[in-house]
């Protein structure tokens, strides 16, 4: 029997077909085309997705809020009225609140002689005092031309009533208390921002005021 031996360039070409036509039934059989299952292909995945049709995409979602810095206020204390003002706008253009609580003063409680119609009848109950041996006493204008005199002024009521005793005592009898309360010379300003930027400049803010000090506010 005779064996066919073919050129070895014709073994190389055949090989070559052999191997292009097994790489065809490969592909053919991986999509399926031959009736076999594949649980890692497409379709298949998509249909063992849980609840695919109520997936959906959110648009303009936006990420978690940067907190805000919480305020702190602060008061100061020692400002004259003047003083307050320009805190409290300095403390606005940085975008602060302000508020001026004015620093009350004590009630002045004054023994006088009012109701005086003109400064003819203020010089002539000035000389009276004088021979009644009340000195200091000063007459003082009022609207309307009328005058009155102060004899003396004191922090308490109590004070107060003791020298007009002393006064009744050598024959003043006109003299009279009267409460009066003062305009006020003090001023508080109650600050609140951010506490970053608040602790920053409040004390650059009051260094040049000699008397300003920082404090807590109310509660």
């Amino acid at each position: 029997m005779a064996i066919l031996i073919l050129p070895r360039g014709v073994i190389i070409r055949l090989f070559f077909f052999l191997l292009v036509f097994a790489n065809l039934l490969f592909f053919a059989w991986a999509q399926g085309f031959f009736g076999a299952t594949d649980d890692s292909h497409e379709p298949q995945r998509l249909a063992q997705q849980l609840q695919a049709e109520k997936v959906r995409i959110v648009h303009g979602v936006l990420g978690p809020a940067v907190k805000k810095e919480d305020s702190v206020c602060r008061l100061i204390n020692g400002l004259t009225v003047a003083e307050a003002e320009a805190l409290k706008t300095a403390v606005e253009a940085f975008g602060g609140e302000a508020k001026i609580l004015p620093q009350e003063e004590p009630v002045l409680h004054l023994v006088l002689i009012a109701d005086l119609v003109n400064k003819a009848a203020a010089d002539k109950k000035s000389a009276e005092l004088t021979r009644f041996g009340a000195e200091g006493h000063k007459p003082v204008a009022l609207e309307g031309g009328r005058f009155e005199i102060i004899l003396g002024s004191f922090p308490t009521e109590a004070a107060a009533r003791e020298f007009l005793q002393s006064l009744t005592k050598r024959g003043i009898k006109s003299a009279r208390l009267d409460a009066r309360e003062q305009p006020a010379l003090k001023a508080r300003v109650e600050t609140r921002a951010p506490a970053s930027t608040l602790l920053q400049h409040l004390p650059k803010l009051i260094a040049p005021v000699a008397d300003a000090t920082i404090g807590e506010c109310a509660s």
